[in-house]
């Protein structure tokens, strides 16, 4: 990771993290012991610059609270999706490869299925994931900034010339953070926009965005016809 864990959450929030806002080092090493292995050392800074950090911790998907880790497999689960259909977990072999899988019961065989991005992108990118798709409480606990949320429908993409024009050089303004796992996402300190990607690499759905500047709000709505969430 070219940046540090800490690094990216401070550049996402824009601002410095307080100590409190990490967990203890005696409660993931009393867990490491426990479960007789080494965490990944990304996934243990996450928990120690971030683990009381609700917004990105529980803010749309959910990490596994470090006294709730578990091993299948020779993998360690960290991470379930906001609805609890897939879980993620990382290779404790190679430490950097994150796998996913839609199976519900550990304690019988388990189909995963390995990420594109290693641990290192699949933690930065989920950092961005989760200020992007939570609400504004958590927002307003961690003091991020980020106060306007808007998305654009696909349609008003594909029908308004501007809309697309804006969309597919976003990389003239922002800068392209998350390029992979089927998400396309791109930033700048006031402003994230996010959008998935469909097996034909087209935009799926919407285009989400996430700013704490509200002029910026007002031109995505006026200018390019994005909705305010």
């Amino acid at each position: 990771m070219n940046r540090s864990v800490k690094q990216i959450a401070e550049k996402i929030i824009g601002r410095h993290l307080f100590l409190e806002e990490g967990m203890k080092q005696s409660s993931i090493f009393e867990q490491e012991k426990r479960l007789n292995i080494k965490i990944p050392a990304t996934l243990k800074e996450l928990y120690l610059t971030l683990g009381n950090n609700a917004l990105f911790t529980d803010g749309f998907h959910h990490f596994a609270e470090v006294a709730a880790l578990f091993v299948k497999d020779n993998k360690l689960v960290f991470l379930q999706e906001n609805q609890s259909v897939v879980y993620w977990a990382v290779d404790l072999t190679d430490s950097k490869t994150v796998y996913q899988t839609s199976d519900q019961n550990f304690d019988e065989t388990v189909e995963w299925y390995s990420e594109e991005l290693s641990l290192d992108q699949f933690i930065e990118m989920i950092l961005y994931v989760q200020c992007v798709m939570s609400d504004e409480s958590f927002h307003a606990k961690a003091k991020s900034g980020f106060q306007y949320f808007a998305s654009l429908d696909i349609s008003e993409y594909h029908s308004n010339e501007k809309s697309k024009n804006f969309i597919d050089t976003l990389e003239n303004d922002y800068k392209e953070i998350i390029r992979g796992n089927g998400l396309r996402i791109y930033w700048d300190p006031e402003t994230i926009l996010m959008y998935f990607l469909n097996k034909e690499n087209q935009i799926s759905d919407m285009i989400l965005t996430c700013t704490k500047d509200e002029a910026v709000l007002d031109k995505m709505i006026d200018a390019y016809g994005f909705n305010q969430l």
